[in-house]
């Protein structure tokens, strides 16, 4: 069986999701933690979907921060003179390949713009863009030739919101503006998205150039649409056509209301041509996120020094983010299953000592309890409190009254006896993990701030 996830789907799931993060009944955080090296070279193995993978990933998990900003994303391309783009295309699957191109950009004044059209020299060759398309300027217009041959729609502008939270090098964040009070930026883009045209014709394919063609010929467009018009560039000497393009002379070229078209060349020479129209459904600009295929999502949190009451570690590295939805409150500390709802939290254990440490116990070292063998890493040390944790490689025992003293692995750094043992804020065993990423280790400090910025992809 031969079979496809359509973009709707994946778009409702995506809906979905959004949505979900904004409901008052769950609850999403980023999640930070592994402190302990990977491996001998420090490298960051790539994550598999297994349990074990998420076990892991609990074990580690040091502090998590709630999050409701989440945004549609879509690859970044910044318009630069000299580079070819392609025009949009109905057989386009994704963004970012080799396969379907850059067919849209964001300019320095952070305008994103869609090409319509290629400029092509008169041999119908793709020539590259040499005019900035903000000097189209942000117009609801069905579409702007510049001086290069190039046409460029404009979508909408990018705020400085927005490109803080859900901007990176290699994405821009893309939305759909809907009703409720709107800035300036977003009501231009609203009235981008009403004067969409459905139906509309925003390009042609030569499928088959023919041969025998004059270069009077013209071309109509016949479908159940109507408006649409188009003009043909026929090479003199063979007659093939080099290339088929809007004809931006009349008010609205693109035309409306068509779900299927075929063009038709007026000739009494030519043979075997096959041009195809390209049809924008709802209309280029209706929707950012259909234009740009954005089946992605950027989860965003800054974390500030130690953030909340010291809940993230600094002086101390994370080599692990994750999302969380709905954690709870360990049982020791709250009754089952009570939601966690706080800001910030501490997913780690906490080791209490009957008096502050002796000799050096510092984050990072290898706990070892003296009768139990109850093996930890250390994360936090705070006077009699040694916050930590275990994942495979310590294994799970337990510290107890039986650890008379407690010491790194050498033996060099002694802490004081065992009082006792407890849960963190949150339980990291909890809730359900829905992304995990392995990074290089990244040492948190008092001054620093993390902007975390989490990508899913559909």
């Amino acid at each position: 069986m031969v079979a496809i996830v359509t973009d709707d789907l994946k778009k409702v799931v995506v809906s979905e999701l959004i949505a979900d993060v904004g409901d008052s009944a769950s609850n999403y955080y980023i999640g930070i933690g592994k402190s302990d090296q990977w491996n001998i070279t420090d490298t960051p193995p790539t994550p598999v979907p297994t349990d074990r993978e998420e076990r892991d990933f609990r074990a580690n998990l040091q502090s998590v921060i709630k999050t409701t900003d989440v945004s549609y994303v879509a690859p970044r391309y910044n318009w630069a003179s000299g580079t070819t783009y392609q025009a949009y295309s109905d057989e386009k699957t994704a963004t970012g390949t080799s396969a379907n191109g850059q067919y849209y950009v964001m300019t320095a004044s952070n305008r994103v713009y869609i090409c319509l059209q290629q400029g092509k020299d008169a041999t119908g060759t793709p020539q590259p863009s040499s005019v900035d398309p903000d000097t189209t300027l942000t117009t609801t217009n069905p579409g702007v030739a510049t001086a290069d041959g190039y046409i460029w729609k404009y979508l909408y502008t990018q705020s400085a919101l927005r490109l803080s939270k859900f901007g990176s090098a290699n994405f821009i964040p893309v939305e759909f503006v809907g009703s409720g009070v709107l800035t300036s930026i977003e009501t231009a883009q609203q009235n981008v998205q009403n004067a969409a045209i459905p139906g509309s014709i925003i390009g042609y394919k030569v499928v088959s150039p023919g041969s025998g063609y004059a270069v009077s010929d013209t071309v109509t467009i016949q479908g159940n649409g109507s408006f649409a018009r188009a003009k043909l560039t026929a090479d003199p000497v063979s007659g093939v056509i080099r290339k088929v393009e809007i004809d931006d002379s009349t008010a609205i070229p693109v035309g409306s209301g068509y779900d299927f078209a075929n063009v038709k060349i007026n000739t009494s020479t030519g043979t075997g041509a096959v041009i195809r129209p390209i049809i924008s459904k709802k209309g280029i600009g209706a929707d950012a996120r259909e234009d740009l295929r954005s089946r992605s999502l950027m989860f965003n949190a800054k974390i500030v020094g130690e953030a909340g009451d010291g809940d993230f570690i600094i002086n101390n590295d994370f080599r692990q983010v994750g999302l969380i939805r709905n954690p709870t409150i360990p049982t020791s500390r709250s009754a089952a299953d009570s939601d966690f709802t706080a800001t910030t939290g501490s997913a780690l254990r906490i080791l209490t000592l009957d008096s502050a440490i002796t000799t050096g116990i510092e984050a990072d070292d290898l706990l070892v309890g003296d009768n139990t063998g109850a093996k930890a890493y250390v994360d936090k040390v705070n006077g009699p409190q040694i916050s930590y944790h275990q994942n495979d490689n310590t294994g799970y025992l337990a510290f107890s009254s039986a650890d008379v003293a407690i010491n790194d692995s050498l033996g060099t750094r002694t802490a004081a006896a065992f009082v006792s043992d407890s849960d963190g804020e949150v339980n990291p065993f909890s809730g359900e993990v829905l992304y995990i990423e392995n990074r290089a280790a990244i040492l948190r400090s008092s001054v620093g701030t993390e902007d975390i910025k989490m990508i899913v992809q559909f």
